[in-house]
């Protein structure tokens, strides 16, 4: 048995939002136990106009390995009728992107593991805040800072400026 590994899960929905991120979270839950859940953030849609999403980050701790956490991933995506192909830039009635897992460092593989850490960690708002908002002393595996380190410095950047996130209150 594989030694029990952090995930992070970063979730997303501007279709039925509301609705599918509390189902996304209930469906996680069948595979995971003792599931952490950030703050639910609303963001403007980048690169294509559409409806704000909702976003969030879950994190949770499993002996899975990474390519069986993908496949959970993808199996609830296409439960919410997400296509296994998809535009990068379209409205969504789920997305869950695995950020990290453990500290690995990877390329994206053939075999359907992502790469990681995920790229948009460091670039997208409605990833990085709720990342940092549950593991703020993470150390980025790649970086060598922590999420709360790297939250804050990208505030004060450029793409930071331009990316602007507003807490939801959720009901669960």
């Amino acid at each position: 048995m594989e030694k029990l590994q952090q995930v992070s899960i970063g979730i997303g929905s501007n279709i039925n939002r509301e609705q599918n991120i509390r189902k996304a979270v209930q469906y996680l839950t069948k595979f995971y136990q003792q599931i952490k859940v950030s703050p639910v953030y609303e963001s403007e849609a980048l690169g294509f106009k559409g409806p704000p999403f909702f976003n969030l980050v879950v994190s949770f701790l499993t002996h899975d390995s990474l390519l069986t956490v993908q496949e959970h991933c993808k199996e609830i995506e296409q439960q919410f009728g997400k296509p296994s192909e998809t535009e990068k830039y379209c409205s969504r009635t789920l997305d869950l992107d695995v950020l990290l897992y453990a500290n690995l460092v990877q390329p994206a593989k053939p075999n359907g593991e992502p790469e990681l850490p995920r790229a948009e960690v460091l670039t997208s708002a409605f990833v990085l805040k709720p990342l940092a908002d549950l593991h703020p002393l993470h150390v980025h595996p790649v970086q060598k800072e922590t999420l709360q380190n790297l939250w804050q410095q990208f505030l004060h950047s450029e793409a930071g400026q331009r990316q602007a996130l507003n807490t939801v209150a959720f009901r669960w």
